[in-house]
């Protein structure tokens, strides 16, 4: 007799507008050491969502071996100045196929209805 789940099945996508799918896929692309999820890791960091950005940087860390000064728990502004950095990091190591921070539409937890009303 098998045991079945509880809740919703959660499918891992950076894209999501729910904050445990884009979890799932921090946590898939970490354990699967995906260099091809840097950009969308790199996303991550500018989350509403505490975890989302922990688990975000370790991703990183874990994928590059660089922090790049990012630590999930300062201020926005400083987190801002490191997630430019790590933008410049993408850039440099991916070229133009990444894509820009400033151009990436938010879709990270309550963010987005407090972007909109900024």
């Amino acid at each position: 007799m098998g045991v079945t789940a509880c809740g919703p099945t959660i499918t891992a996508d950076f894209d999501s507008a729910e904050p445990a799918a884009r979890n799932a896929a921090i946590v898939e692309a970490a354990s699967k050491n995906d260099q091809a999820a840097v950009p969308d890791l790199v996303r991550m960091l500018d989350s509403d969502d505490p975890a989302t950005r922990l688990l975000a940087i370790n991703a990183l860390e874990k994928i590059t071996g660089e922090r790049l000064g990012y630590e999930y728990t300062a201020p926005e502004h400083e987190r801002a100045k490191a997630a430019d950095r790590w933008q410049e990091w993408v850039h440099q190591h991916y070229g133009n196929t990444a894509p820009r921070l400033s151009s990436t539409p938010q879709l990270l937890d309550s963010s987005t209805s407090k972007e909109a009303a900024r």
